[in-house]
């Protein structure tokens, strides 16, 4: 744990600090008591876990530091996730009985739903149920404001405590993706209109080797792909929490005169709910077309469709999950065609994690079995180490406490050059 003082307000780190991922802060102070995210440390995790070592219980995690340790949350009034990445978002099986603002517990809810097999299964709220939980909007204590990222939705903080004003950004990418957000500059400026003493800032991009192409540049070059396509149909995987990427694709597959299929329900499900919650009316169409039998659930911005057989006629992007993969056998043998030559694209948020390594090359494997082109993009959901001057600037903290990020002293050198 890192710890810094001002006055009688204490800043406490118990993950996140000179590392990525795993966050957790408790601000303590005399008046209130609150923490900021207390997610997996997942370089901690796969040091002692795997597909053949699996945890036995919450509490194990916590005691090989995968998570936050039980005495993180003691006195602790209400903790506060900024976003549903398992890295901030954690378990929610939580020691005591402490108010819990999530960014959508309805989108949490949905999402939780593929934790029922191996190690997230831990992840799952004791009582199974999310009925005492509570959205951000909900909190009186604690101030924040929607920002982009690659998971919606995702929020900053910030919280006045008896000696200092603190401003927690969670993580965020300046430029959004998609019109549905604005620059998260503007959002986090208007946190700090009335001045903010403390400013606890991630910096994921910094030090990284891997290249990000900017949202403009992603933008044209993927209408300028898909206009020189010449197939009917092409496949597309997102994150299921990006719904920036979705709704870009969505619309730039729309300009290119493709209509926009979900065959999995899980992948429908939670767009559905993550447009509801955003209060956004997409203007192309969207579809859900199952493949195998599933219940039925409403959609409310989808039209449904039981058969591809009514739409085989018409350019189609379908979109599907990782686990998904093989739909890019069947799905094609059902409209009679060829899968060699078709195209198959993947948006990255970030660099991936040894596991997912794994679940990549074995994707890799199938597309190259079934001939379909793969097209990678690699767009963070940071923002980039050119931007920070601005953030600091537009922001104007007295202090600032780099998180997420290995190069922590780089970014306070920076920092008190600008200053």
């Amino acid at each position: 744990m890192k710890a810094f003082t001002f006055g009688k307000t204490k800043i406490k780190i118990y993950g996140g600090f000179n590392s990525i991922g795993g966050n957790c802060v408790v601000i303590d102070s005399p008046s209130l008591k609150v923490m900021f995210d207390q997610g997996v440390n997942f370089t901690q995790l796969k040091n002692f876990y795997g597909f053949s070592i699996q945890p036995d219980s919450v509490e194990e995690l916590r005691e090989m530091n995968v998570l936050p340790p039980r005495s993180a949350y003691e006195d602790v009034e209400e903790i506060y996730v900024s976003h549903l990445h398992l890295d901030h978002l954690g378990s929610l099986n939580i020691p005591g009985e402490i108010p819990v603002y999530l960014p959508s517990k309805e989108v949490a809810e949905v999402l939780s739903r593929s934790w029922w097999f191996g190690w997230k299964q831990q992840l799952l709220p004791q009582t199974l149920s999310f009925i005492g939980f509570k959205n951000v909007e909900e909190s009186k204590r604690v101030k924040y404001e929607r920002i982009s990222h690659s998971a919606f939705p995702s929020y900053a903080f910030r919280v006045d405590a008896d000696d200092a004003s603190i401003l927690y950004t969670g993580d965020f990418r300046n430029t959004p993706l998609h019109s549905i957000l604005h620059s998260s500059i503007d959002s986090l400026g208007d946190l700090a209109s009335d001045g903010v003493d403390v400013l606890i800032i991630e910096g994921t991009n910094f030090g990284r080797k891997i290249s990000y192409i900017s949202p403009t540049n992603f933008k044209q070059s993927l209408l300028e792909l898909l206009e020189k396509y010449d197939r009917n149909i092409f496949f597309v995987t997102t994150h299921p929490l990006d719904l920036e990427a979705t709704l870009s694709i969505i619309e730039i597959a729309g300009k290119a005169g493709y209509i926009a299929v979900f065959t999995s329900l899980y992948y429908a499900y939670l767009l559905d709910i993550m447009l509801d919650k955003a209060k956004y009316e997409v203007q192309n169409e969207l579809i859900f077309t199952p493949i195998t039998r599933t219940k039925a659930i409403p959609l409310n911005n989808f039209e449904i469709e039981t058969s591809l057989k009514t739409i085989r006629d018409r350019k189609i992007a379908f979109f599907t999950p990782i686990p998904g993969i093989k739909e890019m056998k069947t799905i094609p043998n059902l409209l009679n065609q060829e899968t060699k030559g078709l195209l198959h694209i993947t948006v990255i948020g970030e660099p991936v994690d040894e596991e997912w390594v794994i679940e990549e090359r074995k994707i890799e494997n199938w597309l190259k079995l079934l001939g379909i082109l793969s097209y990678r993009v690699h767009v963070s959901g940071h923002y980039q180490p050119y931007e920070f001057k601005e953030i600091i600037q537009t922001i104007n903290p007295k202090k600032i406490i780099p998180i997420h990020t290995l190069t922590p002293r780089t970014m306070v050198s920076l920092f008190e050059r600008i200053k």
